[in-house]
């Protein structure tokens, strides 16, 4: 028989269970990546600092 569809299947999962992990210095909040900005520093790479959270989101 052909397989090929579970392994299309076991990848599937596999994307979504790392797309769902922060990457580090970053947590999860509110269905996004968040980290605190420093008071007089930059957001880390990746991400932008958003007024209304008060955080800097990656990715966005």
């Amino acid at each position: 028989m052909n397989f090929s569809w579970f392994a299309v299947l076991i990848f599937a999962l596999l994307a979504v269970v790392s797309a769902s992990n922060c990457p580090a210095k970053f947590t999860a909040q509110g269905g996004k990546c968040v980290a605190e900005r420093p008071i007089h520093g930059e957001c880390p790479a990746g991400s932008t600092y958003k007024v209304n959270i008060n955080a800097c989101v990656y990715g966005a």
